[in-house]
């Protein structure tokens, strides 16, 4: 009975630093801080080519993106659509530090940006 006890509890100390680590790891490299920014321009237009060859368009953005600290960072991401971006309209940006790295962006409303970053993005 003793040792039945023994061997489960080394299987769950082995599981648990198993998806611990697999968390860290993945939080590291795939976790994101939230920024927002306002798309002041109609991006920068490229062509690139897919695996088969064929050509799309995309538009490539670069511009600078506040944290609810007020915290300015400068991102660079595409919009990934054939056309550009809504001018004006605000962007809930997840940015990874570590890669520095912009993972993803969503539109969102005015009214759900942070008062700070709000303030930082309209002077």
């Amino acid at each position: 009975m003793r040792k039945g006890m023994i061997i489960s509890g080394v299987v769950v100390v082995i599981l648990l630093i198993t998806f611990g680590s697999a968390y860290f790891w993945y939080n590291s490299n795939y976790g994101t801080q939230d920024y927002y920014t306002q798309i002041v321009d109609k991006g920068t237009k490229f062509v690139e080519k897919d695996d088969s060859n064929r050509s799309y368009v995309n538009y490539a953005y670069h511009q600078p993106a506040y944290n609810q600290a007020s915290q300015k960072i400068t991102v660079k991401f595409n919009g990934n659509l054939e056309r550009p971006l809504k001018l004006h309209a605000y962007l809930k940006i997840g940015y990874n530090a570590k890669r520095n790295q912009v993972i993803s962006w969503s539109k969102v409303d005015k009214k759900d940006v942070p008062k700070a970053a709000l303030k930082q993005i309209n002077p």
